[in-house]
């Protein structure tokens, strides 16, 4: 039994993390069961979640994790993408986990109002961690800044306001014009790109939190129900 590693639900999402997320969709999608812990992050490998015990051992990364599962299943669930949709779906892929990710994380963390939502949930965290009551909110403080930080680093964080919402918002244009009328994000069969469209996809369309990007991917129609056709189908409890 594969057993994922993971902070937990929150917000009304599988997990705080769309890394989280997207594991878990995955294992939905190809039906194979599993099991999750909640798991300290400072303790994990990378000090990153998720990682998932797979055949005993510890495996972190959200891609390395679901490559390693895809090499040991003799029907591979994108086997029936060509070149083409896999280099477009790989550069989807990036765009969302290397960008929009970032953007994201500065609206929760770095804006006030995204901060005053998330910080409870994050104290919280560190209580199930085992951190002194005490010790919560100079930690969180402490996260905050080293979150922002990387932001910065990345590059996303240093826009000024106003122009990080418009580079989010044309990832997601993007993302619904490719998207379309398709039950899944290539077409009538569903791929491994499923678990990362559909993890961005919930987290941006994510009710706890009010800001411009959520805004702007509620106008996409094909995006909303893809995100509600998603859950229904592989989040049914």
């Amino acid at each position: 039994m594969i057993k994922v590693h993971k902070y937990g639900p929150a917000f009304g999402l599988p997990d705080s993390s769309p890394f989280v997320t997207k594991v878990e969709t995955y294992l939905r999608l190809i039906g194979e069961p599993y099991e999750t812990l909640s798991a300290d992050v400072r303790k994990a490998p990378r000090r990153q979640l998720p990682c998932a015990e797979i055949e005993g051992v510890l495996v972190p990364d959200s891609t390395a994790i679901i490559d390693l599962i895809e090499s040991k299943r003799p029907t591979k669930l994108d086997g029936h993408l060509d070149e083409k949709q896999r280099a477009v779906a790989h550069a989807f892929k990036a765009m969302l986990e290397e960008h929009l990710y970032f953007g994201m994380l500065h609206l929760r963390w770095g804006t006030e109002g995204g901060w005053s939502v998330f910080e409870p949930n994050l104290r919280e965290m560190l209580g199930k961690m085992g951190v002194p009551t005490f010790l919560r909110g100079m930690i969180a403080k402490k996260a905050r800044k080293q979150v922002v930080g990387r932001g910065a680093t990345q590059g996303i964080g240093r826009k000024p306001h106003a122009e990080l919402v418009a580079t989010c918002n044309q990832i997601i244009d993007s993302l619904a014009v490719q998207l379309g009328d398709g039950p899944y994000f290539l077409g009538a069969k569903p791929s491994t790109y499923d678990a990362t469209v559909y993890a961005f996809a919930a987290g941006m369309l994510c009710p706890a939190f009010t800001n411009e990007v959520r805004a702007h991917a509620e106008t996409k129609p094909n995006l909303v129900s893809y995100a509600q056709r998603m859950k229904a189908e592989y989040w049914k409890d």
